[in-house]
Formats: structure tokens, C-alpha cells, sequence
């Protein structure tokens, strides 16, 4: 009897485990997938502000883009490799923002307000992407480096 007891908390235990790591309980925004010529890029997460059903959370990376990265490792491109960035889990965002910032000279190259398909520079030289995301949830703020050859 005592086993059976035993084993019904455990599935229970399990059970409850698996409802709260559902979406109405998460504490972050989700993290984008990026791509670049179907190679996985490593993302960083930076400042967030996030309200789940039972919980919220604000992070405050205390980081501009290009020094939230700056230990990590670059992703290597060749010219004009197509970056792909989704948002495939958790809700959808409303409204997503890409800017492209040069690692040498710390100043803003580019911005992009759609996440589709994006031709990383032509120009050789090491580069971080910002990612910028709001949700109904709240906000955040995401970085890779890359380094074009």
C-alpha cells in the first residue's frame, strides 16, 4: 500500500512539475532561434521586464549590446550569409527590432524592423546583433556576436 502511495506522489510531483513549466508560467521572455546559413547561433539574454500568470521578473543586464557579448565567442560568416532570426516558442511577439552594431567602431550600422531573412555585411570585420522584442507579457533585450571573413 505504501508503494502505491509512494508512486501516485511521485506522478503527481511529475505532473505539477510539467503544468508550471508551461507558457502562462513563464518568468523570461522566449528566446529568439537564429540561424546563419543554418548553423545555430549561441544567443544572450540582456535587460527584461516579464509578467507571467502567477509571477513576474525585471532583469537588468546593466550591459549596452556590444558588452553584454563581449566574452563570447563569435559566430564565423562568410559575406553576405543569410541570418535567420524566429521566434518559435512561447507566444509571438508584437513588434521585434534588429540593429546591427560594429564591435570596432561601438557605433549603430544598421536597424531592421523585420526578422525574416537578414544578409549579414559584406564587409569583413567582427559585428553584434541586437535583438529587441515587446510582447504583451513585456520586453527583451537579446545579443550575438558574429565575426565576418
Amino acid at each position: 500500500m505504501k508503494r502505491y502511495l509512494f508512486i501516485g506522489l511521485i506522478v503527481i510531483a511529475m505532473a505539477i512539475g510539467w503544468f508550471l513549466s508551461l507558457d502562462p508560467f513563464r518568468h523570461q521572455p522566449p528566446e529568439p532561434t537564429v540561424t546563419i546559413e543554418d548553423r545555430d547561433v549561441k544567443v544572450s539574454i540582456g535587460t527584461y521586464d516579464w509578467s507571467g500568470m502567477f509571477r513576474g521578473e525585471t532583469a537588468d543586464a546593466k550591459a549596452e549590446a556590444i558588452d553584454l557579448v563581449k566574452g563570447d565567442p563569435s559566430t564565423l560568416a562568410k559575406p553576405e550569409d543569410r541570418l535567420t532570426i524566429r521566434f518559435e516558442k512561447g507566444p509571438t511577439p508584437k513588434s521585434v527590432t534588429i540593429v546591427l552594431w560594429s564591435v570596432e567602431d561601438k557605433k549603430e550600422i544598421k536597424t531592421y524592423k523585420k526578422t525574416g531573412q537578414i544578409t549579414v555585411p559584406s564587409t569583413p570585420g567582427r559585428y553584434v546583433y541586437q535583438i529587441t522584442a515587446d510582447w504583451k507579457e513585456g520586453d527583451g533585450d537579446f545579443a550575438f556576436p558574429i565575426e565576418v571573413k
